[in-house]
């Protein structure tokens, strides 16, 4: 399925299905029981209200204990401060917030200590102690005020806010009007009533006796059941015979009420036209998503669609196929990318190809995804092997013809090579297109994605049948020294010439060690010449046997060594000097019976890159090394 049609089937399913889903289900709610979906609208419209009402009760209440708070005014509360200042402060903050119109201080009789009025009385002081702290009272209808009550010491400071001019709290009720002829009134912990028309006048006076009681058994932040209640001539909703009420309390026990009331016969009407409403929008809406989803997901895979068009003509040969349409957005930046891409990619490939046609080296790919292989086309020249298909199964890597005694070695390190592992360099005996067994140097690279995991073996097959050959026929013929049977200073030059050419093909790293053995004039004049010959042996078998693993000795002449450590930077020569070193320090027991300890000091050159160098310059470098040994005390090696 192509990626339009699926953003267009995508579109229509994330965008129009959820709302028919909607539609239905809320048109079946609605129609079902319009009365429960009535209350749950009155229900928010009350807590919406609520939350408002309580953060202007959070700041009245912070603004009286902030004042409560200030040590002026504790000091007059404990008989101790000035009246007269804390009495003009009061002045001034009434002065200065067009809401509050009076801050007094009263004992628990109601009487005033400073403020407005000093040395009188509250109005009504009998029901004075019946005022809780913190709580927001209405006064009657005439004075036009509300206050807070807040405990401070032995006394109690009151804040009085002017109703008509705040227009904030008394606003609210008076302009939330809903369906039509819906209100909403706020009353306080007595049950008067907050509005501009009707402040301070009772509850009872607006709605019958059920709402008060229900009132009475409301809790803090608990949002009443739907009630309905009968209306009379002096309802807030007169003419109406049935109406309904939802309430909810703010501020605590003895905060104020928040009540929403309209008349009942609503529910039904807002059933229907809520049905129709959510058909309507959902059939317009519908018509637009679909318009919508089809512009865009034409106009999406567009660019996909030339993107497409060019890949398909670069993998027909068409390497000069780009994408010519370039706009500035994302795309714009895909396709640029992509240009760019594909012309490194070209070049690449071309530097790649003219490399490998100018080399004689063979040069093969396994790709772990595809598990396919591929030989560059110079694999003709070496060997005969037809491959039926690109399959690693058939492929001249698992098919080649080893000689016997390299077989069980190669197919232990292709083992490796499938595992992400990869040739450390070794060297193979393979039957060519001649029948001949030639020896064949594998070396190869581990490509991985950004987890690790191995994709894809780059590797080389390099020829050195002829420096192997050479290096087997010199090792044939070569020269030994008739006293230490190692090999002798020719011989030593060759093979070293030799594995200078190796190292080479290897990309590997050699050194050349040269032993000088210390004082060894005093075993043949304090000894005699047969000791000084056994002291060579010694010296011979000694640095034979350490380099033997991994390179050759011999002996260059007198009482100077020569050992060749090929693929020094896995087999350490500073490691092999010091085992020398220390082997000989140990000693022999010579035919005289003397147990003789031999010192010796060694000269390491090394060779990296530079394979051009010559042999005699070479071994003149770690006879160089050797004398700064000599020099600085003996017994020791150092590097040049």
């Amino acid at each position: 399925m192509k990626i339009k049609t699926m953003l267009m089937i995508a579109a229509i399913c994330f965008a129009i299905i959820p709302m028919v889903i909607y539609a239905v289900f809320a048109n079946m709610l609605v129609s079902s029981n319009g009365t429960e979906e009535f209350h749950r609208q009155m229900t928010d419209l009350v807590k919406n209200q609520s939350q408002t009402i309580q953060i202007y009760l959070d700041t009245v209440q912070k603004q009286s204990q902030s004042l409560a708070g200030m040590q002026d005014i504790k000091d007059v509360a404990n008989g101790s401060g000035n009246k007269n200042n804390v009495g003009d402060m009061f002045t001034r903050l009434a002065a200065e917030n067009p809401a509050i119109n009076a801050v007094i201080l009263t004992d628990n009789e109601g009487n005033v200590i400073c403020g407005k009025k000093p040395n009188t009385q509250v109005a009504d002081p009998d029901t004075f102690s019946e005022y809780q702290n913190d709580v927001l009272y209405i006064g009657d209808s005439a004075s036009k005020l509300m206050f807070i009550k807040t405990k401070v010491g032995s006394a109690n400071l009151i804040v009085f806010y002017n109703i008509a001019s705040d227009t904030f709290l008394c606003k609210i009720p008076a302009n939330s009007t809903f369906y039509n002829k819906g209100m909403v009134r706020v009353v306080d912990a007595r049950n008067n009533w907050i509005s501009e028309a009707n402040t301070g006048t009772n509850l009872v006076e607006q709605y019958n006796q059920d709402i008060v009681d229900r009132i009475a058994t409301l809790g803090d932040g608990e949002v009443s059941e739907l009630i309905s209640f009968d209306g009379d001539s002096q309802g807030a909703i007169a003419g109406i015979e049935k109406k309904v009420a939802v309430m909810t309390r703010v501020g605590g026990e003895n905060g104020l009420v928040v009540i929403a009331s309209c008349p009942s016969n609503m529910s039904g009407i807002i059933s229907g036209s809520a049905s129709s409403g959510i058909i309507t929008v959902v059939v317009i809406l519908s018509i637009v998503f679909i318009a919508a989803a089809i512009a865009i997901s034409i106009a999406v895979t567009k660019p996909l669609s030339t993107i497409e068009e060019t890949l398909i003509k670069i993998r027909r040969g068409d390497h000069e196929a780009r994408i010519t349409t370039v706009s500035n957005n994302e795309y714009g930046q895909i396709s640029r990318a992509f240009n760019n891409l594909v012309d490194e990619i070209v070049v690449s490939e071309d530097r790649y190809r003219t490399i490998v046609e100018m080399s004689d080296n063979i040069i093969f790919e396994w790709n772990f995804k595809t598990n396919e292989v591929f030989f560059s086309n110079n694999f003709n020249k070496k060997f005969s092997y037809r491959a039926p298909s690109d399959h690693f199964a058939d492929s001249f890597l698992l098919k080649a013809k080893l000689h016997s005694d390299d077989s069980e070695k190669y197919k232990a390190d292709l083992e490796k090579l499938g595992n992400g592992e990869e040739f450390k360099g070794n060297e193979y005996r393979m039957k060519n297109i001649y029948g001949d067994f030639i020896w064949v140097l594998m070396r190869t690279a581990t490509l991985r994605d950004k987890d690790g995991n191995p994709i894809k073996i780059v590797g080389v097959m390099v020829d050195i049948d002829r420096a192997k050959k050479s290096e087997q026929q010199l090792t044939a013929r070569a020269s030994f020294d008739a006293l230490t049977e190692l090999y002798n200073r020719e011989t030593i030059e060759s093979q070293i010439d030799n594995e200078i050419a190796l190292s080479e093909a290897r990309k590997s790293e050699m050194a050349v060690l040269f032993v000088d053995v210390d004082d060894f004039k005093h075993f043949n004049d304090q000894y005699s010449h047969a000791t000084g010959d056994q002291v060579l042996k010694f010296v011979a078998r000694t640095v034979n046997n350490i380099v033997g693993e991994y390179g050759f000795a011999g002996r260059y002449g007198g009482d100077e060594f020569i050992a060749c450590i090929r693929n020094a930077e896995i087999n350490d020569p500073a490691r092999a000097a010091q085992d020398i070193i220390a082997r000989l320090d140990e000693g022999f027991d010579c035919d005289s019976g003397d147990h003789l300890r031999i010192s010796v000091s060694i000269g390491i050159a090394l060779i990296k890159d530079d394979y051009n160098t010559r042999v005699e310059y070479l071994i003149g470098r770690a006879d160089d090394a050797m004398y700064s040994v000599k020099k600085n005390g003996k017994s020791n090696f150092a590097f040049i």
